[in-house]
Parts: C-alpha cells; structure tokens; sequence
C-alpha cells in the first residue's frame, strides 16, 4: 500500500468514526433521556411500595426506617424536579409517620411529621385540612388499596 493511500485509508477512517461516534450520540441520546426520565420516577415509586409494605406489616422501628428512608429520597428528588405527585407522595409519607409515632404515645414526633405533611401537601396545591383530617384520609386510602390488592 503506497503512503498516499495509508493517509487517505486513515482519513476515511477518522471521518467514519467522527461521524458514527456523532450519529450514534445524537441517536441514542433520546433514548439516554427517556432511561433517566424514567429512573427518576421507578427509583421513588419502589421505595414508596417498599415503605409502604413496612408501614403495613413490619413493627414500628423498621415501618420508621422506611418511611423516612422514602421521603428523604423524596425531598432530595423534589429539590432536583418539583412534582405535584411527589408533593403528595411526600405528604403521605410523612401522615404514616404521624400515625406511627400516635401508635407508640409520642405527641412532639407526631406533631413535627405532621407539619412536614401540611408543608408537602400545601406545596402539591392542596388546600387546608386539619391533622385528623389529613390522618384519617391517608388511612382511609391506605385500607382501600389493601383491599384491593394494589398494596
């Protein structure tokens, strides 16, 4: 092979590989951003259930470790991209963790997680409702998708 024909065989190559390395990128890249749209709503939606089944059926110091382990995931994920269903994902959370702490007599802990609760559900545009309120429509929820077999 003559040196003119190297160069242009490396040139031919050069110019395949910048142009497939910049057609492959430009074509994957809507995939990269539906995976990672959708990654950040599997992630929270998984632990959300995970918590959920705790809250449900483990005693109260595993119940308190999920839940918190959810909303805290929540909150950082709420600061990346505000949500309105992450807002009321929140608001939940932290009722279950007012009712946990009600079950086990403690009043301050039940009181803190329940203005967290107010803050998520007012900042997902709910209006005012009173702690029980809020309480009793979460357990109300909560019993109606256990029976029907959703959690």
């Amino acid at each position: 092979m003559t040196p003119a024909a190297r160069i242009t065989y490396a040139m031919a190559l050069i110019i395949g590989l910048c142009g497939g390395a910049l057609f492959g990128f430009s074509n994957d890249a809507g995939r990269l951003k539906s995976y990672y749209s959708l990654s950040l709503v599997t992630a929270p939606m998984v632990l959300d259930d995970f918590s959920f089944m705790q809250y449900r059926h483990a005693d109260a110091e595993n119940a308190r470790v999920a839940l918190l382990a959810s909303a805290s995931l929540m909150e950082r994920l709420e600061a990346l991209r505000p949500d309105t269903g992450q807002s009321f994902f929140l608001a939940s959370t932290f009722v279950r963790l007012a009712l946990l702490e009600d079950a086990t007599n403690d009043a301050q802990a039940s009181h803190d997680y329940m203005a967290k609760a107010q803050y998520w559900y007012s900042a997902g545009g709910g209006r005012r409702y009173s702690d029980s309120e809020l309480k009793s429509a979460v357990s109300e929820k909560d019993k109606w998708l256990e029976r029907l077999g959703i959690r």
